[in-house]
């Protein structure tokens, strides 16, 4: 496969707009869980926003950057899942809130066209009260108990457009076997556990993104996750052959994140064609404006900003082959 590039940023995901239009094929991401899930104390944090309308119009800004992101014909895998609100924190009501179908309606006002979604049952399901120890959700054995909230939303959204056209190259290189055809483009996966919440929150498993990648993208592509988290998107398309682009607000996942890249780069290393890994603490808009509009130009050599000390750390991983 042709060498990839890999850049991983922290910054907002909100503020996209340094990225040029139609540079990337397809965003695969799980946006943060409505007051769910306790995250880090960091400014900007979506999560923490207590308002739900005011949340969904914070990823409303996202989204709308994804669309203009997008190739004619790229698509959004967002994976999501609702929102338990359990009795004592809801005014003595148990309720659902319907972030996956809140977010579907949402994203085809901003143009985009909704495809028949993939339910994913996980075991680590995504319910405030089942991983507090709340085994029933109500009375054991009586009618009218709670039903366990342990399936998320796969939800596939396409920016309208004609259908992608891949060299042959691309093709023959992006070709799934037959059994994997089989497996993948069912309308409900059981095959793949949710991931330890041990480095985050709310974790992606690898296994799903690159599934995901390996569906929607070609070998080539180029893969945006604006909710990196510790860039599990970014470890499915070094290992799938795709290029990346990652950002993550938490500059301590954002670390780990990095290590878990640079991991999975020299594990691969022996496998694979070479690749770069680019990362920044900094908005790239701001640390170097003349790459708004060119994501994957070669950035400059360290030094070149006279004494500032440089915010990109480039790191070509070179594999034998």
């Amino acid at each position: 496969m042709p060498p990839t590039v890999h850049r991983l940023f922290c910054g907002d995901a909100r503020e996209l707009d340094w990225l040029a239009p139609e540079s990337g094929h397809l965003v695969v991401t799980s946006p943060p869980y409505w007051t769910l899930k306790k995250y880090n104390e960091v400014e900007g944090q979506l999560g923490d926003i207590s308002e739900y309308e005011q949340f969904m119009n914070e990823l409303d800004r996202v989204w709308a950057h994804c669309v203009r992101v997008l190739v004619p014909g790229g698509r959004i895998a967002c994976v999501v899942g609702d929102v338990c609100l359990a009795r004592r924190k809801n005014k003595g009501r148990h309720s659902v809130v319907p972030l996956h179908a809140d977010i579907a309606v949402r994203c085809r006002r901003l143009g985009l066209d909704y495809l028949t979604p993939i339910f994913w049952y996980k075991i680590a399901n995504a319910s405030y009260e089942v991983q507090n120890g709340s085994a029933f959700l109500g009375k054991p054995y009586e009618p009218n108990a709670v039903i366990k909230n342990d399936v998320e939303y796969i939800l596939l959204l396409r920016k309208p457009g004609g259908y992608r056209k891949p060299t042959e190259e691309q093709r023959q290189l992006s070709r799934l076997t037959r059994e994997e055809h089989r497996t993948w483009f069912r309308s409900f996966w059981s095959d793949i556990p949710g991931a330890s919440s041990r480095s985050h929150p709310a974790p992606f498993p690898t296994e799903l993104a690159y599934r995901l990648i390996r569906m929607f993208s070609f070998v080539g592509d180029t893969v945006l996750d604006p909710f990196a988290g510790t860039f599990s998107t970014t470890i499915a398309a070094l290992e799938a052959g795709r290029n990346s682009i990652g950002v993550e607000i938490d500059p301590n996942y954002f670390a780990a994140g990095v290590r878990r890249v640079k991991q999975a780069a020299d594990r691969l290393g022996l496998f694979a064609e070479p690749a770069t890994i680019e990362t920044s603490r900094v908005p790239p808009r701001e640390a170097f404006p003349e790459h708004r509009t060119h994501p994957l130009r070669s950035l400059p050599e360290e030094g070149a900003h006279g004494d500032e000390t440089p915010c990109w750390q480039r790191r070509a991983v070179a594999y034998a082959g």
